[in-house]
């Protein structure tokens, strides 16, 4: 995989990394929910720094003009959309760090996501 940017488009993974381990880090001793808040919080603060950063770092450019901070050539500001996706997917539980709970030997499986 061929990692490359422009301009100052290298602090797009670096924000990301921030972002997702520094509550991991953080809650290092909390399992559960309360890591995946945390790290819905973190992407939001983080989606909100990168469009800050991207709009200040890319302003002044003509329409036909190439942007001048990317990464992967995607302009810095719009790494944020798939930041603000991540957290808000984590947000509402549709994606979770939580195990499943294993289920007994014999046990049947319920259908339907339902609880016994």
């Amino acid at each position: 995989m061929i990692i490359f940017w422009q301009g100052r488009g290298f602090w797009v993974p670096i924000i990301t990394a921030a972002a997702m381990f520094l509550p991991i880090v953080v809650l290092r001793q909390v399992d559960g929910p309360e890591v995946d808040r945390g790290v819905c919080l973190t992407f939001a603060v983080a989606a909100a720094l990168t469009v800050w950063l991207g709009l200040r770092w890319n302003r002044g450019r003509a329409p036909g003009q190439p942007v001048g901070h990317s990464f992967w050539g995607v302009p810095v500001q719009l790494w944020a959309l798939p930041m603000i996706l991540f957290s808000v997917l984590l947000g509402t539980g549709t994606i979770t760090t939580a195990e499943e709970s294993p289920r007994p030997r014999g046990a049947p499986a319920l259908v339907g996501g339902g609880t016994k």
